[in-house]
Order: C-alpha cells, then sequence, then structure tokens
C-alpha cells in the first residue's frame, strides 16, 4: 500500500512542479489544444509544412507587443491570445514540432516551446531567454531544431554588435536597476559582437521563386542597421502567386496577418531593412 501512496505523491509533486514553472490561462491551454488537434490531421507533413499550418490557424489573432514581459519573475509564458512577432514564430514552431511527433497534448507542446525559447532548453531566469534572433537562431542549430540558410544569393552581409540590451537596461523592466542581471546579458552577448553574417538583399525578393533559396515555412528575419541589434522583426515565408510574401504578426494592422503586399514591396520604404535572413526548420 506504501508504495502506489509514495507514486502519487511524487506524481502530485512533478506536476504541481511542472505548472508553478510555467505561466498561462486556462484559455490558453484550450486555443493550443483545439489547435493541435487540428494540426495532427496533417502530421504526415514536414516540420516546416506544419509550421506554416500551424502559423495560419493564429490568422487573425491580435498583436499585443511584450506579452513575455509583463511580470519581473521569469517563466515559460504561454499567451495564444495575442501574440507578437516572436511569439507567433515560437508558439507555431512548438505546435509544429509537437505534431510531427504525433503528440497533440498541451504538457508536449510546452515542453518544446521551452526547449524553442531558452538557452540549452532551460528556463533558468530572464538571461536564459533566447532575447536575440541571433540567439535564437543559434542555439537552434545546437538543438537540431533548424539551420540558417547561406550561399550565393546571400550577398548581402552584416557586421554586428549585439549590445542593445546591455547598454539600454532602463528599456526592460527586468534590466532596469539589476546591474547584475544586465552583467550576464552582456556577457551572453559578447560572443556575437564583431560577428558577421550573411543575408538576401531586399533588392532581389522580387524574383521568381525558382530564382530564390526560399521555401514556403522557411523563417524571415528582417535584418537591421539599428545600432547593437541584429533583426528588428520576424515571420513566415509564404509564395503567392509567384510572389513571396510574410506572414506574421503586424503592429501596423494589429493582428497576425498573410500580408497582402509582396516582401519585395513591404521592405522597398524601410531603409534601416537593407534585407533578410532565413533559417529552415529541419
Amino acid at each position: 500500500m506504501k508504495k502506489p501512496l509514495i507514486f502519487a505523491l511524487l506524481l502530485t509533486c512533478c506536476t504541481q512542479m511542472w505548472s508553478n514553472n510555467i505561466r498561462y490561462t486556462k484559455n490558453d491551454s484550450i486555443i493550443i489544444s483545439e489547435k493541435l488537434s487540428l494540426l495532427s490531421k496533417k502530421q504526415n507533413k514536414e516540420t516546416s509544412t506544419l509550421l506554416l499550418e500551424a502559423a495560419k490557424l493564429f490568422l487573425g489573432t491580435p498583436y499585443v507587443g511584450g506579452t513575455l514581459d509583463k511580470q519581473k519573475e521569469e517563466k515559460l509564458t504561454i499567451n495564444a491570445r495575442e501574440l507578437d512577432c516572436t511569439t507567433l514564430v515560437e508558439t507555431s514552431l512548438a505546435m509544429a514540432m509537437t505534431a510531427s511527433e504525433k503528440k497533440k497534448d498541451f504538457r508536449s507542446f510546452c515542453n518544446n516551446l521551452q526547449k524553442i525559447r531558452y538557452r540549452g532548453g532551460e528556463c533558468k531566469g530572464y538571461d536564459s531567454r533566447l532575447h536575440y534572433y541571433s540567439w535564437w537562431v543559434a542555439d537552434g542549430k545546437k538543438k537540431d531544431i533548424m539551420h540558417e540558410l547561406y550561399g550565393k544569393a546571400f550577398s548581402g552581409k552584416q557586421r554586428f554588435d549585439l549590445s542593445f540590451m546591455s547598454n539600454n537596461p532602463d528599456k526592460y523592466m527586468q534590466l532596469s536597476g539589476d546591474s547584475m542581471l544586465t552583467a550576464s546579458i552582456a556577457r551572453h552577448e559578447k560572443p556575437f559582437r564583431e560577428k558577421e553574417v550573411a543575408y538576401l538583399p531586399k533588392n532581389i525578393l522580387n524574383n521568381s521563386k525558382k530564382s530564390l533559396p526560399i521555401r514556403n515555412g522557411d523563417i524571415l528575419a528582417l535584418v537591421t542597421t539599428i545600432k547593437g541589434l541584429d533583426v528588428t522583426h520576424m515571420g513566415i515565408a509564404v509564395w503567392v502567386k509567384g510572389k513571396l510574401h510574410m506572414l506574421h504578426a503586424s503592429s501596423k494592422e494589429k493582428k497576425v496577418i498573410l500580408d497582402k503586399v509582396s516582401l519585395y514591396d513591404y521592405l522597398a520604404p524601410r531603409k534601416s531593412c537593407p534585407g533578410v535572413r532565413v533559417a529552415r526548420v529541419k
């Protein structure tokens, strides 16, 4: 009689530990579970295809920035009711990974989301979150989740100096007044200083699908010339009638959209964005 009782207590304890490390509402778990159920019908497709299919399920979802930073204590935060550009990509990717594992339960989704969002897949405080895209894609490569595309077409060269967060701690609630946490962020930024990466110049994004090395479901990151940053926006590639478009959480439209204008036309007036980096899910 003692062994089953001990096992039950351990199981309860583990469940509480798991739930105490995440932040979500009942509606969030319902939304994710319902969408995973829909996505599971397409689980035999490639993960990149599932990523796009998952993102489409969020079309029309309200755009709200900074949903991960409403509270100081860092927890795995799930907000499926409101999305920004990063959480749209992360949430969709976690759903795609869960579906490719032939699972559709909320807990498996949470495990995948934590794997994507945090350095080494472990939530160990604010400085363990992969705040910069360059951190995110490099860590994703280590975990064999994705890889960044290179090649002849990627003729643009970006030499960035990740330092924006440590140089502007007052812009972040968690860093403001916390010199130790800011110093930790700076230590993680250091290996990515004076780093050069290749990108697709925006002037070629009007080329045909055959001549561009981008597929449906690739992750797009908009390069920036803003000092201390690497990219300013993320989305997912979608080809529409021979033109490359972006599915993204739009701050202008205040919701998740498949942009009506091509990516070429979207970027043309944006002087601080010379092109796009591209990552592909494995």
